[in-house]
């Protein structure tokens, strides 16, 4: 099947909505009809307890009862609800902003009572999709805000949480964040790996020379590794960030981890290159089966011309309507002309085959 060429996410990777040279810290609403959903899971070692919240209000019963509060808003399209959480863990207008205008690359920033940071989230819609993922980093919560998407990504973190699997329960907000973004960094994988099968299937069809529809196929892949790529690589700067002094609220025993996050956006780096090299390579082995088939067509139709073109001139010689022409009464003059023009168109074909022309 053949498939459009998409560029314009690419020539377009995001839609500004302030006007240049607007106050900083404006916000504009996004354009989103899913309405603010809020969920909340409070917890610590022994403790743990999921809720969910219609009023903002009633996060403050949970704020300072457990180690661990999470809140988590799924959706942007109510207002009102995301200007009360921004108000009760004093926001600063630059992170609202952030948060509303969800173009943002993946990044890191400390703002003295709690971290921000900022992480692109990939899905297959069946089209290859990104959207933000915001966070909020306090002493005792993680504030959390999702761009309305189809796929929850964050729900392995819930069931880790309510099954008490792993140390995450038992440390701090610090290694909740990095699990939270450790999962969405994961689940790149499966969606590269749905790109490295699709190269694949391509191989074998274009080895046999069904290129009319691959070619297309095989810039798409490219074009959507590309934007990967580029939403991918920034969380390689903002993980190093959070292991930087800067950043004191990270402790030692989560920077650990965050070098395993690290080391796993690598290998998603190095995959993602290497399918694009591969793109690259299917492309110009397409070029070079498309020239080869040309060359092969040229060689057969130059060979069929040589053969003929001396046969075309003996049979016009001997076809012109001239009274006096030597052999013309012959009686064996018909077999004769017959007999040269094979003997010619043989030794043609002779010497092509003698020069390897019919090889292959």
């Amino acid at each position: 099947m053949k498939l459009p060429i998409d560029l314009h996410f690419l020539r377009h990777p995001f839609e500004r909505r302030t006007p240049p040279g607007a106050a900083p810290g404006t916000a504009t609403q996004p354009e989103e009809e899913t309405t603010s959903h809020i969920t909340l899971a409070a917890f610590g070692p022994e403790d743990y307890v999921e809720a969910e919240i219609d009023d903002p209000d009633e996060v403050q019963q949970y704020l300072g009862n457990y180690d661990v509060t999470w809140i988590h808003v799924h959706g942007l399209g109510d207002a009102s609800k995301l200007r009360q959480l921004a108000t009760m863990f004093d926001l600063h207008p630059l992170v609202y902003e952030d948060i509303l205008h969800t173009h943002q690359r993946a990044k890191a920033e400390e703002y003295g009572e709690y971290s921000f940071l900022v992480v692109r989230m990939v899905e297959m819609v069946p089209r290859l999709d990104t959207r933000q993922l915001c966070l909020v980093v306090g002493p005792n919560y993680v504030l959390t805000i999702e761009e309305a998407g189809l796929d929850d990504l964050l729900d392995p973190i819930r069931v880790r949480l309510r099954k008490s699997v792993g140390r995450i329960r038992q440390m701090g907000p610090d290694y909740l964040s990095y699990a939270l973004m450790d999962s969405v960094i994961d689940h790149y994988f499966p969606v590269v790996e749905t790109f490295g099968d699709r190269l694949d299937e391509i191989d074998d069809p274009l080895a046999a020379g069904y290129t009319n529809d691959l070619i297309p196929e095989i810039q798409r892949i490219s074009s959507d590794l590309l934007t990967i790529r580029r939403n991918l690589l920034p969380h390689k700067e903002a993980i190093r960030n959070l292991m930087s002094s800067t950043f004191t609220r990270y402790t030692d025993n989560t920077a650990v981890f965050l070098r395993d996050a690290d080391d796993h956006i690598s290998q998603l780096l190095d995959a993602i290159d290497t399918y694009r090299q591969i793109c690259s390579d299917l492309r110009d082995f397409h070029f070079a089966l498309t020239s080869q088939r040309a060359n092969e067509v040229t060689k057969t139709l130059t060979i069929i011309a040589t053969v003929f073109i001396p046969l075309s001139f003996i049979a016009g010689v001997y076809g012109m309507n001239f009274n006096n022409m030597p052999w013309q009464d012959w009686k064996y003059g018909y077999l004769y002309c017959w007999g040269l023009m094979v003997a010619v168109g043989l030794a043609f074909m002779g010497w092509f085959y003698a020069r390897g022309w019919f090889k292959g």
